[in-house]
């Protein structure tokens, strides 16, 4: 049953109630540097992040520039061995044709066909003789 306007009691024989404690708070001057640190630490490691992903970024546009570079000078080569491929079978073809013009029968077809020459009879040819003796040439 209880009874308006009664309090609890606090001694009743043996029995006590601890008094109550409060705890203290921490003294304000070594939670500020402890903040301050914490915050310069924090300064620090976001500065540090942020220069590592700058230089992430930079080794990469070096890489991607790297890489350019050397497939466009890939293309260069290429275009540059199909050039010597075509400059050679050129070459083998003007050989062929040089070969051809010089051939003796090529020759005589042309004399007889552009230029209307005819072949000399052999009786007519005469060769010079020699006005010194060969011997006294020795």
């Amino acid at each position: 049953m209880a009874i308006i306007g009664a309090r609890p009691a606090t001694r009743i024989g043996v029995i006590r109630r601890p008094p109550r404690v409060r705890p203290r708070p921490a003294p304000r001057r070594r939670a500020q540097p402890r903040r301050l640190a914490t915050r310069r630490d924090a300064i620090t490691s976001i500065s540090a992040v942020l220069v590592m992903i700058a230089a992430a970024a930079g080794l990469g546009l070096f890489y991607l520039s790297q890489s350019t570079h050397v497939a466009a000078i890939g293309y260069q080569i290429d275009d540059l061995q199909a050039r010597v491929i075509e400059l050679r079978a050129e070459q083998q073809q003007l050989t062929f044709q040089i070969g051809e013009a010089r051939s003796p029968t090529s020759i005589a077809v042309r004399a007889g066909q552009e230029l209307q020459l005819v072949a000399l009879d052999p009786a007519a040819i005469r060769f010079a003789t020699r006005s010194i003796d060969p011997h006294l040439l020795k």
